[in-house]
């Protein structure tokens, strides 16, 4: 064991320095206080992308300070098991922490009947209603807030319910993203609004956007119909309803963390959770919910108060003809295709599923009740329906 000189303590208060500066600045830029503080989205998308050069660089930059504390003999052991300690919380916590905490549903999800789901929910809790080839799922909005992700096979198509409760957004996608069989998670959020990953695949989807970052592969959605549980048991008592148990320790902290912050979430006088939106578009109130649609370049929103005063709109964008249907009774607000074959259908009458006095359209996936000001900042130029 030799003694250190000057420069050579130096030179371990530097790699010390660089290598605490370097564990906390990853593990802030993965976790929510990075997007506290505002670090740009595409940080988070290159450090995913070469996330295993990182933590190996993490891994060296502690070996070799482990290397000159036993050769220089520069701190106490108690010290760098410490640092040791500190390293790994963090690696863990820009990696592996978001999963733990709030896990996919994607597979091996808790279904139950009408009548047992009725014994958990109030008339009044939002529910998302997933109706493929007549078989319906039900997903509570306040059952989806912590596992995020949640799967079944829905009238033949696999497909996963994903949920942002920062956007207020569902949205239903195959499970198939064009690489096969996948394995769909959280990574965190950017803008106020989830960012997916396959972790078969390594790809990210950005949920509002339904966009790959890495490939040009197309994400297949399907519509979902927002209603209340009071109305869902009505409509649906045939369908099978997700039950997220809040089983673990570490759901009754969660809750419990993210109950204040929410209910500001959902409230005009604050601004967002998180300070990473445009909020320039002033048209509409931030925090109001919107129904939006997204047909390539162009989007479209509609206000609460638009659908109430136009409960059956018919109108046109990029040449496909469109079927705004609001059913007061059950506050739903459905869009449908008004063309079958390339045909337009003409009719009289027609109810939030669709169903004309001929015909059936085809029901087309909105962003239901997403707050304008998640809504404007990801689609800056959309038109509104107010």
């Amino acid at each position: 064991m030799i003694e250190a000189t000057k420069n050579q303590r130096m030179l371990f208060i530097v790699v010390a320095i660089v290598t605490a500066a370097y564990s906390i600045f990853a593990a802030v830029l993965m976790t929510e206080p990075g997007q506290s503080l505002n670090l740009p989205r595409s940080w988070v998308v290159t450090y995913y992308q070469y996330r295993w050069f990182f933590i190996g660089l993490n891994v060296v930059l502690l070996a070799y300070l482990w290397y000159l504390h036993l050769t220089l003999n520069i701190w106490m052991k108690f010290w760098m098991s410490l640092a040791t300690i500190g390293v790994g919380v963090c690696i863990v916590a820009a990696n592996f922490l978001l999963t733990a905490f709030f896990p996919s549903y994607q597979y091996g999800a808790n279904y139950v009947s009408i009548e047992e789901a009725d014994s958990i929910l109030d008339d009044s809790d939002v529910i998302y209603a997933v109706e493929i080839n007549r078989e319906v799922r039900g997903y509570p909005r306040k059952h989806l807030e912590i596992p995020h992700i949640v799967g079944d096979n829905i009238g033949g198509k696999d497909v996963v319910m994903t949920f942002c409760a920062l956007s207020n957004l569902p949205v239903v996608i195959e499970q198939d993203i064009g690489f096969g069989k996948s394995d769909i998670g959280i990574l965190i959020q950017t803008h106020n609004n989830l960012v997916m990953v396959d972790r078969q695949s390594g790809e990210l989807i950005q949920q509002i956007t339904r966009k790959t970052e890495y490939s040009d592969n197309e994400i297949v959605s399907h519509p979902n119909t927002m209603t209340t549980w009071g109305s869902f048991k009505v409509l649906y008592p045939e369908a099978k309803v997700f039950n997220y148990e809040f089983n673990r320790v570490v759901d009754s902290l969660l809750l419990t963390l993210f109950e204040g912050p929410m209910e500001k979430q959902f409230n005009n006088e604050y601004g967002p959770i998180f300070p990473t939106l445009a909020m320039s578009d002033k048209r509409l109130l931030p925090k109001e919910q919107v129904w939006g649609f997204d047909i390539g370049n162009v989007q479209v929103a509609f206000t609460r108060s638009f659908v109430q005063k136009n409960p059956l709109f018919k109108f046109t964008l990029e040449e496909l003809p469109l079927v705004l249907v609001y059913d007061e009774e059950h506050d739903i607000v459905n869009l449908f295709d008004g063309a079958i074959d390339g045909q337009l259908v003409d009719f009289e009458s027609i109810d939030f599923r669709g169903t004309t006095e001929n015909e059936q359209l085809a029901q087309l996936p909105m962003h239901n009740g997403v707050f304008w000001m998640v809504w404007s900042h990801w689609y800056p130029n959309t038109l509104v329906y107010d």
